[in-house]
């Protein structure tokens, strides 16, 4: 890192000395914007001082290559500082600046920037569109920039918690940097994918891509990367109670960004930070962190952060008994997240008007051409003898069937458009239900568990009843958030595979041995079956039957061991729950409420669902599904 910074520091320095010698106009121009682009890992605010002296230059010197790598630079130096709006302008600007001059590849470099701007906005549905279309473009022409921007492309699918097409699109990114040894690639791409797995709960794949990217980091001397790194490191210690493990990553995160004066950056260390204390139960101290953090992202109208920001701090006041605070914070979350939501689509709106009125100009200028090559062809039939009207005849109904064709082909093109805005559309709303559920509904459960806790801890005297009372109601409530989870996790994909649903039933059978430690449990999955996919439905009617079972056997039955195994079969899968308990006679008595449930999920999906139980020899479920 001090190699690097001084190698910066020596760059600057030559640039510098250069500028004394009182160069031409445009080379003048071009050190002013290599300036600003080597300050960009020095300080944002020099950064930002020596790029617009370069733009005001470059127009000076009407030279449209220099023109555009002003605007560019300055919006790389915005999306730095989480200026998006100043971003997307500047980007915009070069765009038009390049498709006026023909400069298709630099137009689609900069999609990417502008994707990247959306990206960072949480517009997901535009960005996605961007990096697409420079996808299209580069495949086949710069595999190395086409590979890149498949790593920004599973970085959407991650924010849309899309985890499978998340991992495919950056281990392909990944697969091609290693491949060229592409450092500086590697280091942003495994730094990606620890994320992903951090949010899958799979800490240890995290920490090892993490330690992959920081090697890289460290080889190409990114100090950003580094920095971005060491918070997130911190992050996952701070979550397995390892604050002081926690604390030194993030000082190293903390030193590098004073170094590179970014403000916003520093204030996602104290966001981290700010976790590590309620993971503490250090309630005031996290929330002065809050604060603090709120200040600079309200400062710089950062709402992404902000909205992370206030969803804390609602959580941080609840803890201490702030009630009002909470409520408020509550409701600037609320507010904040809905104008977000009127702005996208307000945005959106006006583009796709703007689209259709240009489609409705360009369909106006077609007439008018249509038109004037309809006079002048008569013109010319008056003139010309009657062996010419015969083939005149023939080009018209030519000119006819064509203009049938395009008219056919802009309706089925207009239909799959519509098509895909009403998947999209439907894609968005499950998205908005799902948080909502997670946001609203699980922080007022939440917050009745505290409530409850602070009643059953602020009355030492109450009766023992009321207590178990109250007791009740929490566990109640605790097992609600976990239905509550595990239904948001069946919104949230379109199909999964086995392997996404085996990690639910371990963490259910993980939390009934720890309710029963003397029975013994078993749950085993053919490897055949790792990647057998399920719809939503399917996996989630599945996960609730054999947790149905599961209960039973813990409950009425008096097992001490209970297996559940998954094989496969000819048409599809066989799932079977067996337990050793006391078992029941299936004729002597009247089936429940809860086995009644398991098989009409069952039969919901399409499968088959038998029980066979002897008294004294235990109980066995057998559930068959099709492909």
């Amino acid at each position: 890192m001090s190699s690097f910074a001084q190698d910066l520091q020596q760059l600057i320095g030559v640039l510098k000395k250069e500028l004394k010698s009182k160069p031409n106009l445009e080379r003048t121009t071009q050190i002013y914007s290599d300036l600003g682009w080597n300050y960009m890992d020095v300080s944002l605010d020099s950064a930002l001082v020596y790029e617009e002296k370069a733009l005001l230059l470059a127009h000076k010197t009407k030279k449209h290559q220099l023109i555009t790598q002003c605007y560019s630079n300055l919006g790389g130096i915005y999306l730095r500082k989480e200026n998006f709006k100043k971003s997307e302008e500047n980007y915009r600007k070069a765009i038009q600046i390049r498709t006026v001059n023909k400069d298709f590849e630099g137009v689609a470099k900069a999609k990417i920037n502008i994707g990247n701007v959306f990206a960072s906005k949480q517009d997901y549905v535009p960005a996605t569109r961007y990096f697409i279309e420079a996808i299209q473009y580069f495949e086949g022409k710069n595999d190395t920039i086409a590979s890149l921007t498949k790593g920004n492309l599973g970085l959407i699918f991650f924010e849309m918690k899309n985890y499978e097409k998340a991992i495919k699109y950056l281990q392909e990114s990944t697969d091609f940097l290693q491949k060229n040894d592409m450092k500086q690639g590697l280091c942003h791409t495994y730094l990606s994918l620890g994320d992903v797995y951090l949010d899958k709960k799979d800490t240890l794949k995290a920490l090892n891509s993490y330690k992959i990217s920081l090697e890289h980091c460290k080889s190409c001397q990114d100090n950003l990367g580094i920095s971005t790194l060491n918070q997130r490191i911190g992050a996952v210690h701070s979550a397995k109670g390892n604050s002081e493990n926690a604390k030194k990553y993030y000082q190293i995160s903390e030193k590098l960004l004073k170094e590179l004066n970014s403000e916003i950056e520093q204030s996602n260390v104290l966001l981290s930070k700010s976790e590590d204390f309620i993971q503490q139960k250090r309630y005031r101290e996290a929330y002065e962190l809050l604060l603090k953090v709120k200040k600079i992202h309200q400062q710089y109208e950062s709402d992404r952060y902000l909205t992370e920001t206030y969803k804390k701090l609602t959580l941080v006041c609840l803890y201490q008994n702030m009630k009002d605070s909470s409520a408020f914070y509550f409701n600037a979350y609320n507010h904040l997240k809905d104008e977000k939501l009127k702005s996208t689509v307000l945005e959106q709106t006006a583009e796709l008007e703007t689209k259709y009125q240009t489609a409705e100009k360009e369909k106006q200028l077609l007439q008018k051409e249509a038109e004037a090559k309809k006079k002048t062809t008569t013109i010319i039939i008056l003139s010309l003898l009657a062996f010419f009207i015969a083939i005149v005849g023939f080009l018209i109904y030519r000119q006819q069937r064509l203009k049938n064709v395009q008219q056919k082909q802009e309706f089925e093109l207009q239909t799959a458009i519509a098509q895909i805005e009403n998947q999209n559309k439907l894609h968005e709303q499950r998205l908005a239900i799902s948080r909502d559920l997670h946001d609203n509904i699980g922080a007022q459960l939440t917050f009745i568990i505290s409530s409850v806790e602070n009643l059953k801890f602020g009355f030492p005297s109450m009766e023992m009843s009321i207590k178990n009372h109250l007791t009740k109601i929490s566990d109640f409530t605790k097992t609600t958030i976990v239905e509550l989870r595990d239904t948001i996790w069946a919104m949230n994909a379109n199909e999964f595979t086995f392997d996404d649903l085996s990690s639910r039933i371990y963490n259910f059978i993980e939390k009934a041995q720890s309710a029963k430690e003397n029975t013994a449990f078993k749950f085993t999955v053919d490897d055949r079956l790792k990647n057998y996919k399920f719809s939503s439905l399917e996996g989630i009617n599945l996960y609730r039957t054999i947790q149905e079972a599961v209960n039973n056997a813990i409950k009425y039955a008096d097992a001490n061991a209970i297996s559940i195994q998954v094989q496969p079969n000819k048409s599809g899968i066989t799932v079977e729950i067996t337990d050793n308990g006391k078992g029941f006679d299936l004729d002597g008595i009247d089936l429940g409420n809860g086995i009644v449930n398991m098989q009409k999920r069952i039969e919901e999906i399409g499968g088959v669902f038998q029980i066979h139980s002897d008294l004294g020899k235990g109980t066995q479920i057998t559930i068959s599904l099709n492909k």
